[in-house]
């Protein structure tokens, strides 16, 4: 097989030194006859050595075998005092004799025949000296008539042919070439076979697993599509429907009023009406009356309604969590707890800015930086301030998280006397000025310009201070801020001031007046901006103060269990 000879290179064959002629064959060292033998056992190679030799895959081996599964130093032949020993080079897959794995060094009983590893490669090492063996049976009739010959009479083997040193890439686009060359022997064949069976199997697992992987994306592009169109719809209506109840619960409230206002009036009127001639008087204030129980049957209805549409609305906020993808980390722990507060106050959570989840996460650490907020919610607790303000808050129909308004305010300190300013001094806990206390019940004292404490002032009476407080944000919630939490405590906070101004000239209606378009369209004074963070970033804490590294409880949660 010509072409299998190219794959294996090595020094020329039969390299002993001549002899002289006159020279005896006892002199003569033993000289190694070496041959390598493919699958079928035919010879591809022949060798003569008289000294040590080495077989491998690297070039600088005495006999180089081209095969991967071949170690680069594979074995070595070694000449000793006692004889010819094989040493495995710590080989990958070996030396075998007889299908037994040798050990590291084995001494060699010649003829023998060696196993290079899992290769289908053999070498077969005799004697040059050794006396000839008489012919089998199954012998060729040549070789017994050649071993009767005397080997110092014998011709000398013709070498063979030169080897071709091919690299690998030739080596390469012999075995992976389209068409066979002439000189392809069996075994490069059968290799080019097996190397076509195995490109056709990974040809048709390849194409299986590209279509699978197509179709994967097709399935997980759909999904993705369809998740966000379905995310998008989501949030649509619920932002329609937050804005729906918002505008209903300003209705309700400026009803409200206006009903208390009417039953306030209907009472003035019966004390004024208690002579019998005024009996025409009487008929109008029953029908008056009437209107009234029909106005809070009404009411009813519409809270009823509103109860309805905040159930929906929660519903598409269930489907707006599901349909987001989000990681359980303390940072999104801490987004949904401002989230909470936020909806609390009456904000629409689906349109919180990202800027403004920032700025609260800076006030929190300015709370953990003091110990302000640890002394105002020990006031509040000490004197149970908080059950009175949410008792307040929940006659008026106010969001709870109003609790933490005083807190800003004062650190609910009753005695609190605000600085002297042109539209007057603010005091008690609520920080009243006297215009707007007396408006809404609180009698100022005979002190009421002076920075002083007075407790004829009915400003420093907390009980009192709280119903107008709750009363006043009612006003605000219902008339000014369109139901937008956060826009009440700044119109809160500046009062008669051109805060109060801007609030005005926004547009009447829930959807374009709230807190997120005021900071949108106008540049609002620091004070007010701290203001409105500190009472936010407060409420978060208060949602999970251990979470935060403060050591109270919950004030919401302590005064429901409380009330409990």
């Amino acid at each position: 097989m010509e072409d299998d000879k190219t794959v294996f290179m090595g020094v020329s064959p039969f390299k002993a030194a001549e002899t002289d002629a006159d020279r005896t064959v006892l002199a003569k060292p033993e000289t190694l006859l070496v041959e390598l033998l493919n699958i079928s056992g035919q010879v591809i190679a022949n060798y003569a050595f008289e000294n040590s030799f080495g077989v491998g895959r690297a070039q600088e081996n005495s006999v180089v075998v081209n095969d991967q599964s071949i170690s680069r130093h594979h074995l070595e032949i070694k000449r000793e005092p006692d004889g010819w020993w094989v040493v495995d080079l710590n080989s990958t897959h070996g030396v075998y004799l007889d299908k037994q794995r040798l050990a590291a060094k084995t001494k060699l009983h010649l003829p023998v025949l060696l196993g290079l590893g899992v290769s289908p490669f053999e070498l077969k090492i005799a004697s040059a000296n050794a006396k000839p063996v008489l012919p089998t049976p199954k012998d060729d009739a040549t070789l017994f008539a050649a071993a009767q010959t005397p080997v110092l009479n014998q011709p000398k083997a013709p070498p063979p042919k030169p080897q071709q040193n091919l690299s690998a890439d030739a080596i390469k686009n012999r075995l992976l070439s389209e068409e066979e060359s002439a000189d392809m022997g069996d075994y490069t064949r059968m290799v080019r076979r097996v190397i076509r069976e195995d490109r056709t199997v990974r040809t048709k697992n390849y194409k299986k697993l590209i279509w699978s992987l197509g179709v994967l994306f097709l399935i997980s592009a759909g999904l993705v599509t369809y998740q966000y169109l379905a995310l998008d719809n989501a949030r649509k209506l619920a932002i329609n429907m937050f804005y729906d109840v918002k505008t209903l619960e300003v209705s309700l409230s400026q009803a409200d009023i206006r009903l208390a206002e009417n039953v306030e009036s209907l009472a003035k009127a019966f004390e004024e009406v208690k002579d019998e001639k005024l009996k025409v008087s009487q008929e109008r204030i029953k029908a008056e009356q009437a209107k009234i129980l029909e106005e809070k049957k009404r009411l009813a209805e519409e809270r009823q309604k509103l109860k309805l549409m905040k159930a929906k609305y929660q519903e598409y906020l269930k489907e707006i969590d599901f349909l987001r993808l989000s990681f359980p980390t303390d940072e999104q722990y801490e987004r949904e707890l401002i989230t909470r507060v936020v909806r609390g106050f009456g904000e629409s959570e689906l349109e919180l800015p990202d800027e403004f989840v920032t700025q609260v996460r800076q006030y929190i650490k300015n709370w953990q930086d003091t110990a302000r907020l640890r002394v105002a919610i020990k006031n509040m607790q000490d004197n149970q301030y908080g059950t009175m303000v949410l008792d307040a808050l929940d006659k008026e129909g106010l969001p709870a998280y109003f609790m933490y308004l005083p807190l800003q305010e004062s650190n609910y300190d009753t005695k609190a006397i605000g600085p002297e300013t042109r539209f007057g001094i603010a005091k008690g806990a609520w920080q009243f000025l006297a215009t707007t206390g007396q408006e809404y019940g609180l009698p100022p004292g005979p002190l009421a310009n002076v920075r002083e404490y007075d407790e004829q002032d009915a400003r420093f009476d907390f009980a009192q201070a709280t119903q107008a407080g709750a009363k006043y944000l009612k006003y605000i919630y219902s008339k000014q801020a369109q139901a937008s939490g956060l826009l009440v405590m700044a119109s809160y906070n500046y009062g008669h001031n051109k805060v109060r101004g801007m609030v005005e000239k926004m547009p009447d209606n829930p959807r374009d007046r709230n807190f997120w378009k005021f900071i949108q369209q106008y540049e609002i004074p620091v004070e007010t901006y701290d203001y409105v963070f500190y009472i936010v970033s407060a409420a978060v804490i208060g949602e999970d103060p251990k979470h935060f590294g403060f050591d109270f409880s919950p004030p919401l949660l302590q005064i429901s269990q409380a009330v409990n």
